[in-house]
């Protein structure tokens, strides 16, 4: 056992991985400073009053928070006046900031939220770099990673809030879907991360076709349907697999029954946050012609380039990375689009695709980190003037 252990330590340790580590260490260090910064100054300007602890709280952060804290209930959680209710937001989140607390015990629930998320963002850095190097060994990485600490609406990651885990769970799984494929562990890796991210938010869930279409990649044709059947039942590991990565929503459906009466209670309670449609649509159209100031401003603009960005990474074959974000991209209509743009963001694949395409155009890249920040800066400071629910409501 010590020996594996230490098999295992020395595969962690090497020097590549130790320069990652602190090179990311240092990139989130500075976002994070930039984005305090940008908190002090818009104190100081519109003596907005926010204190250090809330730039990383608000919003649904206090939701989390609170489910960590007292977990779920059906007395008291329903919040009076719109019916919205914490069994909305997937317990993986708040369970692991309840863990970090209880082994931190000297740290109060926000305490460990704000750190844990600290750790999550970290990782998914880390993860980022790694996997930009499998598709262009050649180059750094550390590029994609500015992009995702410091771009449009990494505000979020700085804040406790679920992307902070999701976008390091989808990190591990695309970096062991394409890291020596056909290596049956990182498939597990892979499998694990599937069924923890369907466990922290409801796209986790479409996981499960990226690891269908990996596992039988050049198998699925509709000519040998026959074979491909014969083929799946000989690989009962693969099926195990595959019904794995969706497992943890079906964990949070049976507790919803347990405490609610109703599985579909996350999906139910939706309502008490949706707009109506056609009304949200046309009020962002509205604001992108008359109010650069309203979130719904930016929400066509992103969609436009992360659209341009999904196409950029089918002609260049990032075929399961986009199926997944094009599904991401679909589900905010369902709720009136309020969230499009932290939908983007946290699918974590359109960085991907950002570094692939400004990987080798040297001053291109160096203009387009410039525009993103000054973009962040800007969206930061609506954040705290306009307050959270320029966002999220």
């Amino acid at each position: 056992m010590k020996e594996k252990a230490v098999g295992l330590w020395n595969r962690i340790a090497t020097k590549e991985n130790k320069q990652i580590a602190k090179n990311v260490l240092l990139i989130l260090l500075v976002s994070r400073l930039f984005y305090i910064f940008i908190g002090c100054v818009t104190n100081s300007a519109f003596g907005n009053n926010i204190t250090f602890a809330k730039m990383f709280l608000g919003g649904d952060a206090d939701w989390y928070i609170k489910i960590a804290e007292k977990g779920y209930s059906l007395s008291g959680s329903i919040k009076p006046g719109d019916g919205q209710a914490n069994w909305a937001f997937f317990p993986l989140f708040p369970v692991s900031i309840r863990l970090f607390k209880y082994i931190f015990f000297f740290l109060n629930y926000a305490q460990a939220g704000i750190f844990l998320s600290l750790i999550y963002v970290y990782i998914m850095g880390i993860f980022l770099v790694k996997t930009v190097r499998l598709y262009k060994p050649d180059r750094l990485g550390y590029f994609a990673v500015v992009l995702v600490y410091m771009g449009p609406y990494s505000f979020y990651l700085h804040c406790v809030y679920s992307e902070t885990l999701f976008m390091m769970l989808i990190a591990v799984f695309f970096y062991y879907l394409k890291k020596e494929k056909g290596n049956i562990n990182n498939y597990w890796i892979s499998a694990a991360a599937a069924m923890l991210a369907s466990c922290t938010r409801i796209v986790g869930v479409i996981l499960v076709l990226q690891m269908y279409l990996d596992l039988y990649e050049g198998r699925i044709t509709f000519g040998k349907l026959g074979s491909f059947i014969v083929h799946m039942f000989k690989n009962p590991v693969k099926i195990l697999q595959v019904f794995l990565c969706p497992a943890g929503i079906f964990v949070n459906m049976m507790h919803l029954y347990y405490v609610t009466g109703d599985a579909w209670a996350f999906r139910n309670v939706q309502a008490a946050w949706r707009e109506d449609g056609a009304g949200w649509i046309g009020n962002m159209i509205w604001d992108f012609f008359n109010n650069i100031y309203a979130e719904r401003y930016w929400i066509p603009l992103v969609m436009i380039l992360a659209i341009i960005v999904y196409v950029y990474m089918l002609k260049c074959r990032y075929y399961s990375e986009v199926l997944f974000a094009v599904i991401t991209l679909i589900i905010p209509f369902t709720g009136g689009v309020m969230s499009m743009c932290r939908f983007i963001a946290g699918s974590y694949v359109v960085y991907i695709g950002l570094y692939d395409y400004f990987a080798d155009k040297k001053d291109l890249k160096w203009l387009a980190v410039f525009l993103a920040v000054v973009m962040e800066a800007f969206l930061i400071w609506l954040w705290f003037t306009a307050g959270v629910n320029a966002f999220t409501a």
